[in-house]
């Protein structure tokens, strides 16, 4: 999935994913905030909820996607969505206190170039957010659904880290991921710290890197804990719909199949007065013969009876002039 998209929020566990991966960018946001590659501005009141973020502007390369973001913008006074390119920013220098782009630098050709117009567009205090999937959790991807022809890099740590500090003097990386996990919500009035257990197989690096850049002072990522749906839920999300296809499918079968017989039902009583019709042909062109030869038989017998008649009325004349004169 390249871009969260109008119909793909629908489904509570990707909206889920999306939206806390935003709120937890949010903490760190503060003043005019841009979001490059918004897509459809579902960010903006997450980032805005935030008091510390006094100016939202998206910016994204899809014509579409910022035309249906302008017309579903419902603060207009502080949220403003344009068409604009990462590589280009139509931004003045250093007038921009938060930028972030998610998912984004994998795209590019020249990530590098990016990094360059970010720093250009950041306030010296600014702060710079993005986020890559990691190299391992690409390749992961890659084994189970073949290249991604949309990803143009795939980051290890060392390469993410090296990129952004061609620009920025303080870099700190985290790794933020989606878990399906098994928790135990303790119902006392005091906070007690989670305990976690994690198989001895299972790779943390499955997921994204987020990093947090500047050039004031350090700025670190925090361990984080967002909770969303159960295992159960996600599976009604996906499989619910998916039995609800397959009853569909299997009763658009039994519609056809239905059809097929009747079909056949038709065939065979068309079978039946074609049959039926060639009988009554057959009978037809019998008739015709038979009447045809009765009528030649009649032709004779008229012949026949013409020339008797001739031959008995030359007999009557030649019997005539041999009787004597009274």
């Amino acid at each position: 999935m390249e871009r969260i998209e109008n119909d793909l929020l629908k489904l509570r566990f990707l909206q889920e994913e999306h939206h806390q991966r935003y709120q937890y960018v949010a903490s760190f946001s503060k003043g005019v905030v841009v979001d490059c590659a918004c897509g459809i501005g579902y960010s903006a009141p997450i980032l805005l909820a935030n008091p510390a973020v006094t100016t939202y502007m998206g910016l994204d390369v899809d014509q579409d996607a910022v035309e249906y973001a302008q017309q579903q913008n419902q603060n207009k006074d502080r949220a403003s969505f344009e068409y604009g390119s990462i590589l280009a920013l139509p931004f003045d220098d250093h007038s921009i206190d938060t930028f972030i782009s998610l998912e984004t630098l994998e795209h590019l050709e020249k990530p590098e170039l990016a990094i360059a117009e970010v720093k250009r567009v950041l306030k010296s205090d600014g702060v710079f957010i993005c986020s890559v999937p990691t190299k391992d959790y690409e390749n992961f991807c890659v084994s189970l659904y073949g290249p991604n022809p949309y990803h143009l890099h795939a980051f290890s740590l060392d390469a993410l880290q090296k990129l952004l500090q061609t620009q920025f003097e303080h870099v700190n990386i985290s790794v933020i991921a989606q878990e399906l996990v098994s928790i135990v919500h303790t119902l006392d009035d005091e906070k007690t710290p989670l305990n976690v257990y994690t198989p001895e197989d299972k790779n943390v690096m499955n997921g994204s890197f987020i990093a947090v850049s500047s050039n004031a002072h350090p700025v670190k990522n925090r361990s984080t804990l967002f909770t969303g749906m159960s295992r159960i839920e996600y599976d009604q999300e996906l499989v619910l719909p998916l039995r609800q296809s397959l009853a569909f499918a299997e009763n658009l079968a039994n519609q056809r199949w239905q059809l097929l017989l009747e079909a056949e039902q038709r065939i065979n009583d068309v079978t039946c007065y074609k049959e039926q019709a060639e009988r009554i042909s057959e009978e037809r062109m019998q008739a015709f013969q038979n009447t045809e030869n009765l009528l030649r038989e009649r032709d004779r017998n008229l012949a026949d009876a013409v020339v008797l008649i001739q031959t008995l009325r030359e007999q009557l004349e030649k019997t005539s002039k041999q009787e004597p004169n009274p």
